[in-house]
């Protein structure tokens, strides 16, 4: 009997769980010869927690492995069944060919300017030299430099060379989750994640598998490979991992709270206007709560309850049409046709990770320091997902109601656009309910600093990939 739906055994923990871990890094390598690189990968292995085990079982360090398309297929070099040129055709092209870097996606994601690729990992390697990701988890600073230096020990004995970034003070992308989980910008992270339907019984509130592991497809998830062989055996309970490091300019942010504190003014009551604006452009306020449910101050505790759409908000007067949250996952909002037809089960969701680096900066004038965030966006489908969210992150025209005015289809996400972006228009409206508009001219928050997409396969492919028999 066919498998109908994953097993959590098979299937890595990180797809699951937030782990609770506080220090974090992503160690990048090049691989050299096959066997050298499977021993290599076989000395840690066992660090990895499938998704079936319960979080009081995890004895860290932790950790995950991803590939990237080259780092594959260099461990795939003996594998007869798994032609290369098949495997092109059947994965998703967001991994094999149309990368971040490439330059008929680059432009459109959003990477431009001063986000360009070429300005990626500090200029001192290139995404075609990153074959494989290790997700390093760990409970304190101590373990974590332990941890890295036993796993650049290993590499260097098995021929596996790590990439490294002077950016940061120990050579690869590294941090923890802030105190109250509160990142730079001063909004709360962690608050909510989508709650997986492993058991495809259509549970309310839910969100589909197929959504996050391949080797499903059905009727509304045509996830690849949609065609039974060995690239699907291959990727079976497998996901995607796309990484983006991202600098924060914490100063302009600042900068533009301070800059329009007047535009909250008779909104908010006095001394909210800097926190009234900051909510309107995330879609939350600051301590987690829905701007959509509270909109005009915060309430006197947290609210952190996620069911709730804007179906009684079609012109954004309590949560602006172009804040982060309701660009990224319109709920009930109105697509235009096209995209009603390519995601007939709801607006693309994805599970995101990561963690905030760099120390926290108060003020509005930047002190050269180097911070921000790590984001790790976990998906079965790179182009309808990740992709999709950065598309419509640059360019709003998804929605029906962004084609009315005071919006339109060239705005962008408040917080992540960028305005370099030919046609863009690069302001923020907040409609009120006397049919009146506040606006103000948005400048650029964030800096890609390098992004790249990973297959995290099943425990089961990860014994394949670590193998040494021929």
């Amino acid at each position: 009997m066919s498998v109908v739906r994953p097993e959590l055994s098979n299937v890595q923990g990180i797809l699951e769980h937030r782990f609770v871990q506080p220090h974090s890094a992503i160690m990048l390598f090049s691989l050299g010869e096959t066997a050298g690189a499977k021993r290599f990968l076989a000395r840690w292995k066992d660090r990895m927690p499938s998704a079936d085990m319960a979080p009081t079982d995890f004895k860290a360090p932790l950790v995950s492995f991803g590939f990237t398309w080259r780092g594959l297929t260099t461990l795939l070099e003996n594998e007869t069944t798994l032609s290369p040129e098949a495997g092109k055709a059947q994965l998703d092209l967001g991994f094999t060919q149309m990368t971040p870097d490439h330059p008929g996606m680059s432009d459109q994601l959003g990477f431009i300017g001063s986000s360009s690729p070429e300005f990626w990992w500090d200029k001192q390697f290139t995404n075609a030299e990153i074959h494989l990701a290790i997700f390093v988890w760990c409970d304190s600073g101590s373990q974590m430099e332990e941890t890295l230096s036993s796993i650049r020990v290993d590499a260097n004995e098995c021929g596996v060379v790590e990439l490294k970034l002077n950016a940061f003070a120990n050579a690869t992308l590294s941090g923890e989750r802030p105190e109250g989980g509160v990142l730079h910008f001063g909004y709360r992270d962690g608050i909510t994640s989508p709650y997986i339907d492993w058991s495809d019984t259509k549970v309310t509130g839910s969100v589909d598998f197929r959504e996050f592991v391949m080797g499903y497809p059905s009727e509304y998830y045509r996830v690849p490979p949609t065609t039974p062989g060995p690239w699907r055996d291959l990727a079976m309970d497998g996901t995607f991992a796309c990484v983006a490091w991202i600098h924060q300019d914490v100063a302009a942010f600042n900068r533009f709270l301070a800059d329009h504190t007047d535009l909250g003014q008779g909104h908010t009551p006095a001394g909210l206007e800097q926190e009234w604006l900051a909510a309107k452009m995330m879609g939350r306020w600051r301590d987690g709560s829905p701007v959509g449910r509270h909109p005009n101050a915060p309430p006197s505790v947290p609210d952190y309850e996620n069911k709730f759409d804007f179906s009684d908000d079609p012109h954004g007067v309590g949560c602006p049409l172009t804040a982060h949250i309701r660009v990224v996952n319109p709920r009930s909002d109105e697509l235009t046709f096209p995209n009603t037809s390519r995601f007939g089960a709801g607006p693309p969701r994805f599970i995101r990770r990561g963690f905030s680096y760099g120390a926290k900066l108060e003020g509005t004038e930047d002190d050269g320091a180097e911070r921000g965030l790590v984001g790790i966006f976990l998906c079965a489908r790179i182009n309808e997902q990740f992709y999709t969210a950065l598309r419509w992150i640059n360019k709003t025209g998804f929605s029906e109601a962004l084609h009315s005015k005071p919006y339109n289809e060239w705005m962008q996400d408040a917080l992540f656009g960028s305005r370099s972006k030919p046609k863009a228009d690069p302001r923020l409206i907040i409609p009120d309910a006397s049919a009146g508009v506040t606006e103000a001219a948005l400048p650029n928050f964030i800096t890609y600093r390098g992004v790249c997409n990973f297959l995290l396969p099943s425990m089961s492919s990860l014994r394949i990939l670590t193998s040494q028999q021929q």
